[in-house]
């Protein structure tokens, strides 16, 4: 069996499309947990519209966010296979059937795969696959390069979250990253390039991204890589970097400073870094992240 999670917060004008798409599935072997975070819309409401025993509604004791919502999925599932889909998110038809076959045919080191997407916009559709360059392992394949979410057509067996332990819900944001580095340190991955989930960013603004919460969620589990990425000068400019703009975001400025003080000891200063470093050491804090948010667009 498979067992697709999805959590639900305020999305009762989306979460009919999400869960049709995955009754419509050419795999019939799965249960929909879904988990209700406290919806204050009519979400259950139409949730409790669909009669299909497969369905399981449970709920939070309290507005907790996705990482808690998945958990309480995971803890609940019947399912050797997890699936992950967003309740504003669809998938297509075969999805199931594509991820349980790549999955059941792997061996042991393999512990999760992702699909092809489709980005859906306000004016346009695009779409996207990360298909990484190996480096050497799987581990250092993500801290090289990941670009990859639960959005991304997730599926993981689920004895790899038993040893990898489930989503960090003390982190406020980048829980995704935190746990696939952790996963990735024990299982591989396979990936298929067909575009099997659906990705809507309708009403998404880039420039809502709350760095703040990024910041600290970084600062809590980043440290634990540090033995790998001090071995390598490109990881340790990429997240010594990452670390000294976010902690500017946030507004520790002295801790920023200690990074960019790092990467000026190992010589792996450039142009872009010094603009960056100049733009919060001399601008009123809110004017510099409004220029490096414009900047980085």
């Amino acid at each position: 069996m498979i067992s697709v999670i999805v959590p639900v917060y305020n999305r009762g004008h989306k979460i009919k499309r999400a869960i049709d798409s995955v009754l419509s599935q050419t795999f019939k072997d799965f249960e929909l947990i879904i988990i209700n975070d406290c919806s204050t819309d009519n979400s259950v409401q139409i949730i409790n519209e669909f009669s299909d025993s497969r369905i399981k509604l449970l709920h939070t004791s309290k507005n907790s966010g996705a990482a808690v919502a998945r958990n309480i999925g995971i803890k609940n599932a019947k399912g050797e296979i997890i699936s992950f889909l967003d309740s504003d998110d669809f998938y297509e038809p075969e999805i199931l059937e594509v991820s349980y076959k790549l999955l059941n045919d792997s061996s042991n080191e393999i512990g999760f795969m992702w699909t092809g997407l489709r980005y859906i916009h306000k004016n346009k559709i695009s779409d996207f696959c990360w298909d990484p360059n190996f480096n050497e392992s799987f581990y250092l394949t993500f801290l090289n390069g990941l670009h990859i979410g639960t959005c991304c057509g997730i599926s993981i067996k689920k004895n790899v979250i038993n040893k990898c332990g489930d989503f960090n819900e003390n982190l406020p944001a980048a829980e995704d990253t935190d746990f696939f580095l952790r996963i990735t340190q024990h299982f591989g991955f396979v990936f298929t390039k067909k575009i099997l989930i659906n990705v809507d960013k309708t009403g998404f603004d880039r420039l809502s991204i709350n760095y703040k919460k990024n910041a600290i969620a970084y600062n809590a589990f980043i440290h634990n890589h540090f033995n790998e990425i001090n071995k390598n000068p490109f990881l340790q400019k990429k997240y010594y970097y990452k670390l000294m703009w976010l902690n500017y975001h946030l507004g520790e400025k002295s801790t920023g400073d200690r990074y960019f003080i790092l990467l000026k000891k190992i010589n792996l200063i450039d142009k872009k870094i010094f603009f960056v470093h100049l733009l919060f050491k001399s601008l009123p804090l809110k004017m510099a992240i409004k220029l490096h948010l414009y900047l980085s667009k």
